[in-house]
């Protein structure tokens, strides 16, 4: 199954099986018109399994490449660093 644009498949409950690369993860975050974002903000918006992005996030803080911190019990926001 594919989006309508056709271009990207999707699995059979209709998530989209690609997974958006650290690069495209990182220049979502860049461009963003907030300070920190939160991992289902990424997602929908390069259209990802919240899941996926999160773990992904998670490897980026261990290198540090990303910044995490918590609002809420629930709420996680992402940050890049000043010094990237």
């Amino acid at each position: 199954m594919t989006d309508e644009a056709g271009d990207r498949e999707r699995d059979n409950k209709g998530q989209f099986t690609e997974a958006a690369t650290d690069d495209e993860i990182l220049a979502t975050m860049r461009d963003a018109e907030f300070p920190a974002v939160t991992a289902r903000w990424i997602a929908d918006t390069l259209e990802v399994d919240r899941t996926t992005i999160h773990r992904r996030l998670e490897t980026l803080q261990e290198s540090g490449t990303v910044k995490r911190g918590k609002l809420s019990p629930r709420v996680v926001i992402w940050w890049l660093p000043e010094d990237r």
